[in-house]
C-alpha cells in the first residue's frame, strides 16, 4: 500500500503539503481494489435479503384467511 506521508512535499507558494498526482492516483486505485470484493458481497447480501423479504410476504399473503 502506498504511504502518502512518504511522498508529501511542502509547496511554499501554496503554503501546504501536497502529494504528486501519480502517487495519489496509485493510492486510490489500491484502496478501491481492496474494497471491491467487500462491496460486491454487501450488495449480494442486500439483494438476497430483499428476495427473502418478498418470499416471506408472499407466504404470509397465501396463509391469510379470506373470510
Amino acid at each position: 500500500m502506498v504511504n502518502l506521508e512518504e511522498h508529501k512535499i511542502y509547496v511554499d507558494s501554496l503554503k501546504m503539503e501536497v502529494v504528486p498526482l501519480s502517487v495519489a492516483n496509485q493510492a486510490l486505485e489500491e484502496a478501491v481494489r481492496g474494497t471491491e470484493t467487500k462491496l460486491d458481497e454487501a450488495l449480494n447480501l442486500i439483494k438476497n435479503s430483499l428476495y427473502n423479504i418478498d418470499i416471506d410476504i408472499d407466504d404470509q399473503n397465501s396463509t391469510r384467511s379470506t373470510d
